[in-house]
């Protein structure tokens, strides 16, 4: 009787221990990326109003004359002229370096 229960004792233990060890291996690692979103300042240096459109996000901006426009982009957004509803030239791709800093449509 002793050797039954002895048994039943180890065989509980072993049962346990794979118990826990399939619950360590089958932990889930969730990476989630974040795109990070900075601000490109354009300064509209051209004596007309110009309209863009930011490729990445979709958003359309009217860049009045004189005025500086903020908007938000993400690393490798294109930025173009909007005209006519429809895509125009590239005025630039947005990069990191660019955060909070003005640039010139007419160097652009």
């Amino acid at each position: 009787m002793k050797k039954v229960i002895i048994i039943a004792v180890l065989s509980l233990g072993l049962l346990s221990m794979n118990i826990i060890s399939l619950k360590q291996t089958n932990a889930i690692i969730k990476e989630e990326v974040v795109s990070e979103k900075f601000d490109i300042k354009i300064k509209n240096d051209t004596g007309n109003e110009v309209k863009v459109i930011n490729a990445g996000s979709g958003g359309s901006y009217s860049l009045s004359k004189g005025a500086t426009t903020t908007i938000k982009m993400e690393e490798g957004d294109k930025l173009h002229y909007y005209e006519k509803g429809k895509k125009g030239a590239l005025i630039l791709t947005a990069s990191k370096e660019m955060h909070n800093k003005v640039q010139l449509l007419s160097k652009l």
